[in-house]
């Protein structure tokens, strides 16, 4: 939890702190130099440019060899980390937690195609993601869609479509929706002689079975009444509002939210802007901690260094690689004492990459400089740690390295 004194600073926060927090929660920023470019913006102003941003121009990995596997995971972390990167990539992101798949049941490439499939509907239209996600090769794998049948169907992608996927644990769905859902959601399955197309059973007797209060053949039918469904809107509204303001909304903010949503048509970018644009954005700050691929690139952007994507196996938030269909548990893993164990041996193992202190003047305050290189107010208590730790001859190398690795571990640090 943030320390009282942290907490403080929160209800207090300047100018400066308020566009640091929008950084941190619109993209995976602020990258070193970010804060000096905006320094004449207002807070709205700069919310407006990042929402107006766009998506970054990629191109997919090649694949083939024997390391697919570590190469389409770094492939997106170098992508996350781009200074580039935006509201577009933190979408990508979001999606890819909540709607989960993962490499240990679909291969690289399968994983890639389904990331340019959210790379293409990230801020679109939510049913039409839904729509073209649910019979996606990757899902279809990782939900044990592939291959199920009208006469066995396999119930789990219905009934994580609508617990976690769609309306929520307790929203009204019963076993009967998810039996007769799965069974107008079989008959898809994933040919891996003909580049892994996705194909549909035309042999199967397809027939109309109750669903949700009304009656459904087809998988389209299927995501369209969850989608019609009255428990959708605000979810999906309060599981983003909880990844951008670490917090749960109030009842009146999650239909409000919903509401414009469902008159949107569910679009997600105007939900993304009534979310971020809410006066409650600015009044949670500091409020969560910084997940481990959050904490790793904000390593990276102090270090100057590139980033290599083992690390995150340590921290357990590996792309491409969620824990289960649940996605990433929530904050209080990211501050558990393995995770913080975890976070200091990667900051001093890779702390011997840092080039040096050479951008800091001779006489300079060298704890200063770096926490304004990683974009950070600290509290008495943490700096005065920070200037008790360096003692020794600022020509001593090792003085240097230890002041990165600490600050990196400070309490300020590991909020987001």
């Amino acid at each position: 939890m943030p320390s009282s004194s942290i907490v403080h600073a929160a209800a207090m926060a300047t100018d400066i702190e308020l566009k640091r927090h929008v950084f941190r929660r619109l993209t995976f920023g602020p990258h070193p130099g970010d804060m000096d470019r905006v320094a004449a913006y207002s807070t709205d102003e700069l919310v407006s440019e990042l929402l107006a941003a766009p998506p970054l121009a990629i191109s997919p990995p090649e694949l083939g060899s024997d390391d697919d596997y570590g190469r389409v995971i770094q492939w997106w972390v170098d992508l996350l980390r781009s200074t580039e990167a935006g509201l577009h990539e933190r979408m990508v992101w979001f999606w890819h937690g909540h709607l989960t798949s993962g490499i240990q049941k679909a291969a690289p490439s399968l994983m890639v195609r389904q990331n340019l499939l959210i790379r293409e509907h990230a801020l679109g239209n939510f049913r039409t993601l839904l729509q073209q996600i649910t019979i996606d090769a990757a899902m279809l794998g990782w939900l044990d869609g592939d291959g199920s049948t009208v006469e066995n169907p396999n119930e789990n992608h219905a009934r994580e479509l609508m617990e976690l996927f769609t309306l929520g644990h307790g929203s009204g769905y019963t076993e009967q929706d998810v039996h007769y859902g799965a069974i107008a959601l079989a008959g898809w399955w994933v040919d891996d002689e003909a580049a892994d197309s996705v194909e549909f059973d035309d042999s199967i007797s397809q027939r109309s079975v109750p669903f949700l209060g009304g009656r459904v053949t087809t998988a389209t039918d299927v995501i369209d009444a969850v989608c019609n469904h009255p428990a959708l809107a605000p979810h999906i509204a309060g599981r983003m509002y909880w990844a951008f303001h670490g917090t749960e909304p109030s009842d009146d903010v999650r239909n409000e939210l919903a509401t414009i949503f469902l008159d949107s048509g569910l679009e997600i970018r105007p939900l993304v802007e009534a979310i971020v644009r809410h006066p409650t954005f600015l009044d949670n700050t500091l409020n969560r901690p910084k997940t481990g691929l959050e904490w790793y690139i904000s390593l990276c952007n102090l270090y100057g260094t590139s980033p290599d994507w083992s690390p995150l196996e340590a921290l357990g938030h590996v792309p491409f690689n969620p824990p289960n269909v649940a996605g990433w548990p929530g904050h209080s893993r990211w501050t558990s004492v393995g995770a913080e164990l975890a976070k200091a041996q990667i900051a001093w193992d890779n702390v011997w990459e840092v080039k040096g202190p050479e951008d800091s003047a001779a006489g300079s305050d060298l704890v200063a400089d770096l926490l304004s290189r990683a974009s950070l107010d600290v509290s008495s208590d943490t700096r005065r740690a920070l200037d008790t730790a360096y003692v020794a001859n600022p020509d001593d190398w090792e003085q240097f390295r230890i002041i990165y690795a600490l600050i990196t571990v400070c309490p300020e640090f590991n909020l987001a």
